[in-house]
């Protein structure tokens, strides 16, 4: 694995890009634009599209754990937590490339 790569993910490159990819996803677009995508209904509150008002990553999720995930706030004011659950590590090396 390239050393620049290796320091800018760090020694869980999988679980470090994982997060990176859910927090890209989720703050891509606007809420209602990712429903919109996905086929699904848009969250509303009182009548306006809610949006995601903050992301930001964690390392665990708060309950003595190694997970990682990212934590949204909602301009409805809820907060939810997505977990990046790693349950099995890659049993060789795993090589990162930029394209």
């Amino acid at each position: 694995m390239p050393d620049d790569l290796t320091d800018e993910f760090g020694e869980y490159a999988h679980e470090e890009l994982l997060q990176a990819l859910v927090l890209s996803l989720l703050t891509s677009a606007d809420l209602d634009e990712l429903c919109d995508d996905a086929d699904l209904p848009q969250l509303t509150h009182d009548g306006l599209p809610v949006t995601i008002t903050s992301a930001r990553t964690y390392r665990d999720a708060g309950v003595l754990t190694l997970d990682r995930g990212v934590w949204l706030e909602l301009s409805d004011g809820s907060v939810f937590g997505l977990t990046v659950q790693i349950s099995r590590r890659p049993r060789s090396e795993i090589a990162l490339r930029r394209r």
